[in-house]
């Protein structure tokens, strides 16, 4: 068959407009909301005020029982956590996001936990969620956390695509982070300080790491 330039004018017309159609797809996968995380960034402000009044208590509490040496056992709901994170979370506080990074919140679930924020680029924002589960480590004070997947608005990424940027972030916080051995970098250890000041020093032990729907406990001896 002949292939004139008329054909070759309309396969190419044809491969554009393929190409646009993907394109515009992945755009819109990139930049969909999940539904959790736009129901939490949906919330307005007077919302959490209550919660987060009630999780700064209990960072008091928790202050208070470390000074005499009391043990911990705590509870912390999703509401409380993305309260603070919504309220307390800002460019003025101590503890700063990294650049580009915004609107963090996390829901949590038994077996499952994501932790949500919206990355914004120069030419286009994107809701990134990270599933992962977390328990504690076999080594003491330690928590293991399991990747699970990551996610630009509805489009999966690979894991190991973001293995560094995750490192790298890590070392800038000062975490005492690795990766555990024969896991090809999907399960993490993060280490819990054992030594905490409050007045004097005292030894610290996570003794429990419980999720629960919509809440995490907490229990510590404290010596």
């Amino acid at each position: 068959m002949k292939f004139t330039w008329r054909k070759f004018f309309y396969l190419f017309i044809a491969l554009g407009s393929v190409v646009i159609l993907v394109a515009s797809y992945l755009m819109y996968l990139i930049r969909a909301v999940p539904e959790s995380y736009e129901k939490e960034l949906s919330r307005p402000p007077v919302v959490h005020q209550e919660p987060v009044q009630e999780l700064l208590e209990k960072v008091d509490d928790i202050h208070e029982d470390i000074r005499f040496g009391a043990d911990l056992d705590y509870e912390f709901t999703q509401d409380q956590l993305n309260a603070w994170l919504a309220t307390q979370l800002t460019s003025s506080s101590e503890i700063a996001l990294p650049s580009g990074i915004e609107n963090p919140r996390v829901v949590l679930r038994p077996r499952q936990q994501t932790l949500y924020f919206t990355l914004e680029a120069s030419k286009f924002s994107s809701a990134i969620s990270i599933e992962l589960g977390m328990k504690l480590a076999e080594q003491p004070n330690a928590v293991e956390l399991k990747l699970q997947s990551i996610h630009a608005g509805k489009l999966p990424i690979s894991l190991k695509r973001v293995f560094d940027e995750i490192e790298s972030a890590m070392d800038r916080s000062g975490v005492n982070f690795q990766w555990k051995p024969g896991t090809d970098r999907t399960v993490a250890i993060v280490q819990i300080p054992s030594k905490v000041r409050v007045k004097r020093e005292r030894e610290l032990t996570v003794t429990a790491l419980e999720f629960l729907q919509g809440k995490v406990r907490v229990t510590a001896e404290v010596d």
